[in-house]
């Protein structure tokens, strides 16, 4: 994946990290049995544009479950559609997901393709191997992206290190959250894999909830600079963000805004 483009600026120009916009943040219905979609995501894109987003990473139901015409309109969006978000599942029993993935990914010219693996110490090879199937579905020019997430058995540096040592070879990379680690345990998932971790997810939980970034600026200073000096060079995604959990009481105008406030913090500290 292409991680740092050139912006004229001033007379001047100079490399900015991409920053991109998940569209999960904006989708109320993320969490539901059902899972259906409430908003068009090509209906919001040139407000991504102005907001100053390089990209969008699109919610799989926001074009699996859109209307027909969805596509398309993505296709000619104002901000590209750079991951594809799927919830396909990579146990044993095969999840059509899998090629739906790969195929609206082909379709919408993605960059990198975010999947989770399960959480069974006993599958941990299963896994591996399902994913390494699936890869082949790909184009090489679209990387896998292996969210490190809680509960899935690359939870930790340790076994996501296990993993990659299989999977560097097939150009698969990985993902994780660093504002929810300390800037020492930052430094251990990168030392552990290298430049395979592409891609890191914006989110901050504490108390319960999910934070905007803009009030705990000292901390996200701290983990910015353990990225940099530990030499990540990697694109972001606001993945969630205050107002994030509210249920009914979500207001995605609101969503929207603290979303904008943490992307013009990370490009200020990055």
């Amino acid at each position: 994946m292409e991680t740092l483009r050139t912006v004229d600026a001033l007379g001047g120009s100079r490399l900015q990290t991409e920053i991109y916009i998940a569209t999960v943040l904006l989708e109320r219905n993320r969490w539901t049995k059902e899972k259906t979609p409430t908003l068009r995501v090509s209906e919001w894109a040139h407000r991504f544009a102005e907001a100053g987003f390089d990209g969008i990473e699109l919610w799989e139901n926001h074009v699996a479950l859109a209307p027909p015409d969805e596509l398309e309109a993505l296709r000619a969006a104002p901000v590209p559609v750079r991951i594809f978000n799927t919830y396909a599942t990579f146990g044993p029993e095969d999840d059509s997901r899998r090629s739906q993935a790969a195929e609206f990914s082909r379709k919408l010219g993605v960059r990198g393709v975010k999947f989770n693996v399960g959480g069974d110490p006993e599958l941990f090879d299963n896994y591996v191997q399902q994913v390494l199937e699936w890869r082949k579905l790909l184009p090489e020019d679209i990387t896998p992206l292996c969210e490190c997430h809680p509960g899935t058995v690359l939870e930790e540096p340790e076994g996501a290190a296990r993993a990659f040592a299989v999977w560097a070879e097939a150009g698969i990379g990985a993902m994780f959250h660093p504002f929810n680690l300390t800037p020492e345990q930052v430094r251990t998932w990168i030392r552990r894999l290298g430049p395979a971790l592409s891609h890191a997810h914006v989110q901050l939980h504490r108390d319960g909830r999910m934070r905007s970034l803009v009030p705990y600026r000292d901390h996200v200073r701290e983990i910015l600079q353990a990225m940099r000096e530990e030499g990540f060079r990697g694109t972001f995604s606001i993945e969630f963000t205050e107002g994030v959990g509210r249920g009914a009481e979500e207001d995605i105008e609101e969503l929207f805004a603290s979303a904008c406030a943490d992307m013009e913090l990370l490009r200020e500290l990055f």
